[in-house]
């Protein structure tokens, strides 16, 4: 976290705060105050000052050091996200920690700043609420000089936390400490109470630290310092270390683990009588799409705890043998009908998890136009109804066996759109430091149908939006993942920073490419305007090369600021 800073307090204030009692003016320090080596749970808080001169950490060396759980930095304010996060906490759910993640409250509306931070984490495929993540938290602290974020206000504050647990559906941690709450918020910390707290002390070794006023609790997690070093993080000197208060199975279930390591609030898997699911596609090492999206999603309801990427690699493999291997299956690591019918549960409205992802992703495959966001609301059980009736199943809103595997077997929706690699590169675009997504349009003020709506939709598993005002009006599209890899390409290959104007949003020739998700528009490109000194050419002429067959620039009709290059 950003560094706190450290105000002097009185030594009989500080006393008191943390437990003491005064007698006569002579102060009796409470008999149990801890070290933070007494307490056996540690993790590790890191963003990307912790990855010095580039460098990835290594999350198995850090687990291996006997760390279990770690919270990376996702946002900051209303515009700024981590290149780093997704990284991390992917890298660190594979190498087996609890993970978790933090926004650190800045100047702007407490909203703003919680659509950001909830954006950003879903893009990464954070939920909040999945088995081995840990809740969300919003870091409350002073700057350098002592003073309160600009703007400040309680009001922003509950803003922010309304905003986070409505739409996460998971009430947040809240980091910070005695000198915030008495500095910014009049010495009541009232409306923190029934949160998490995370407090930092770093003055003493062996002191706790001072409780949180009218918070109506002690702290939980304790950032005892900042300057600590870590087997496998590259910045020295520069980790902050934390302990949790309490055993590893409370830790677990505040993780959302139960005490075997499974999801309590997800469906029961089927069980191994399960009947195989006939037709259903075969996936092994190397598939990908949205099949394979679907199939994650259900391995990590089974307690699996893999990145529903679309991407059949490794981690997948070692977690399809696992799994076969508990329900007694051929443990070769390939999914066919009777993994399949393994995998299946019935999941209906008021379920939520990565089960109900699953359902979501392949109802969308089919046809379908809802959010994959692991909650079994009425626009799913609407969903599945619509489908139901297409396949003349009876129409109860519930995905049960019959609805599963006409899913799976179907072949009429949006078949042959790689999804899941989609949804993968879009997830990489947004980490990707010199590409950057208009926020605005110059043809309409639709900014859900935005370039940077749209990428990060899509990163969420939910398609791009076009614009009301369009010739198609306003539906989801799935973005063309040739596409969004030659979009990669220009910059990770031939270095060009850039900022793209358009998706599907705005509007359009009638016939335009952009409405099928096939094109994209730049108009910056390595910090100048095209049209005004930007190497428009250069770049539409690697468009070509990478597969774009439809190329517009300054000298064509419309075209005076911005590239258009698109793949057919």
């Amino acid at each position: 976290m950003r560094k706190t800073t450290k105000q002097a307090i009185s030594w009989a204030s500080a006393a008191l705060a943390s437990g003491g009692i005064l007698f006569a003016g002579m102060t009796i320090l409470p008999a149990n105050a801890s070290s933070p080596a007494s307490f056996g749970v540690r993790g590790v808080d890191t963003s990307h000052h912790n990855h010095a001169g580039g460098a990835a950490i290594d999350w198995n060396k850090v687990r291996a050091s006997g760390y279990v759980f770690m919270v990376a930095k996702a946002t900051e304010g209303a515009d700024w996200s981590d290149r780093w996060f997704s990284r991390d906490l992917q890298a660190a759910r594979q190498a087996g920690l609890l993970q978790g993640a933090y926004h650190f409250y800045g100047r702007t509306p407490g909203a703003a700043q919680a659509r950001n931070f909830v954006d950003t984490m879903k893009a990464a495929g954070y939920t909040g609420k999945r088995a081995g993540e840990l809740p969300p938290t919003l870091d409350l602290e002073l700057d350098k000089a002592g003073h309160c974020p600009g703007n400040f206000s309680t009001a922003g504050v509950k803003a922010f936390l309304d905003v986070v647990s409505t739409q996460m559906g998971v009430k947040p941690i809240i980091y910070t400490n005695k000198p915030f709450v008495d500095t910014c918020m009049n010495g009541n910390g009232s409306m923190l109470a029934g949160h998490v707290l995370w407090q930092p002390r770093y003055e003493s070794g062996t002191k706790e630290p001072a409780a949180v006023p009218r918070a109506g609790q002690g702290w939980k997690i304790w950032q005892y310092t900042e300057t600590g070093n870590v087997p496998g993080i590259p910045s020295k000197n520069n980790v902050d270390l934390n302990v949790f208060r309490g055993s590893l199975a409370e830790l677990r279930q505040l993780a959302h683990l139960g005490a075997g390591g499974g999801d309590s609030t997800t469906p029961a898997p089927q069980q191994p009588t399960a009947p195989p699911v006939t037709g259903a596609p075969v996936l092994k090492a190397n598939s990908r799409g949205t099949d394979v999206v679907t199939a994650q999603e259900l391995l990590n309801a089974s307690g699996g705890r893999i990145d529903a990427d679309g991407e059949f690699g490794p981690a997948t493999t070692a977690a399809v043998r696992t799994f076969q291997t508990t329900k007694k299956l051929p443990a070769d690591g390939i999914i066919g009908p009777r993994t399949w019918g393994a995998l299946l549960v019935t999941v209906k409205q008021g379920s939520r998890g990565p089960a109900v992802k699953a359902l979501q992703h392949q109802l969308n495959a089919s046809g379908g136009h809802i959010d994959a966001d692991g909650e079994f609301g009425p626009a799913t059980t609407a969903a599945v109804r619509t489908f139901q009736t297409t396949k003349k199943l009876p129409a109860d809103g519930i995905a049960g066996p019959r609805t599963w595997s006409l899913l799976l077997t179907d072949t009429g929706g949006s078949a042959g759109v790689p999804a899941g690699s989609a949804v993968a590169l879009a997830k990489q675009l947004l980490e990707t430091p010199g590409i950057t997504f208009a926020r605005t349009h110059s043809e309409t003020r639709h900014n859900a149908s935005s370039a940077y709506s749209n990428i990060v939709d899509m990163a969420a598993g939910r398609g791009a939006l076009t614009s009301p005002g369009s010739h198609v009006g306003s539906k989801r599209v799935q973005l063309d993942p040739r596409m969004l890899r030659g979009l990669l390409t220009l910059h990770d290959k031939y270095g060009y920073r850039m900022n793209i104007s358009e998706f599907v949003g705005g509007v359009h020739s009638k016939t335009s490419r952009h409405y099928r998700g096939l094109s994209f528009d730049v108009n910056v490109i390595n910090g100048k305007h095209v049209g005004k000194g930007a190497p428009h050419k250069a770049v539409m002429n690697l468009c070509s090369q990478l597969g774009a067959t439809e190329l517009r620039g300054p000298g064509d009709p419309n075209h005076d600021t911005h590239i258009h290059c698109a793949w057919k």
